[in-house]
């Protein structure tokens, strides 16, 4: 089983992955970015050149592949289309498609909308706009190539802390693939 959790940045996508890898006793796929790129030094948010989106989309793919299932990733693919500049030349556009196009046949795509105050930290971009920006671009990714994914909504008004409104997400995605599986049998 493969489950990606998508959404923009600073929607507590990693917080959310790792527990549910935890709860489910699958595999976690870190994220590439805050985790092994970006403290290299490279540039990652709204002016990511396109020679590191391609560096990026070509380790994630990596490891999704090598990475035994079940596993739960806070990136998956789809990320390196949605973070792609709309000024990148054709011929990167249609490299990070050829990624895309058959090797992302996820089980599971939960999709978080912002819910939170963006925790910053060196690399990710400030700008509450174009983390918005990337919301909506998110959505329309999806709902364009027709991709089935699941909306967890927001717990945080219902919730004492945010680790509490993760916790709940969670619980609901659980529900999700619960209700999924014994529907398959």
């Amino acid at each position: 089983m493969k489950i990606v959790v998508t959404g923009s940045h600073g929607t507590g996508k990693s917080s959310f992955a790792k527990g549910l890898a935890e709860k489910l006793g699958a595999k976690y796929i870190h994220d590439i970015v805050t985790d092994e790129i970006a403290p290299q030094g490279f540039t990652i948010n709204e002016k990511t050149p396109p020679e590191v989106q391609i560096m990026l989309i070509s380790h994630q793919w990596r490891l999704e592949q090598i990475t035994p299932q079940p596993w739960v990733a806070d990136k998956c693919l789809y990320d390196y289309w949605v973070y792609s500049r709309e000024d990148f030349e054709d011929y990167i556009k249609k490299t990070i498609l050829m990624f895309i196009n058959g090797n992302a046949p996820y089980d599971f795509v939960f999709y978080l909308p912002v819910e939170f105050p963006m925790e910053l930290n060196e690399w990710r971009s400030p700008d509450l706009g174009f983390q918005k920006e990337m919301d909506r671009r998110y959505k329309k990714f999806l709902d364009e190539q027709g991709i089935k994914y699941i909306i967890l909504p927001s717990f945080i008004n219902e919730s004492a802390s945010k680790e509490e409104a993760i916790k709940k997400r969670i619980n609901l995605a659980l529900d999700y693939i619960k209700n999924s599986q014994g529907n398959q049998e």
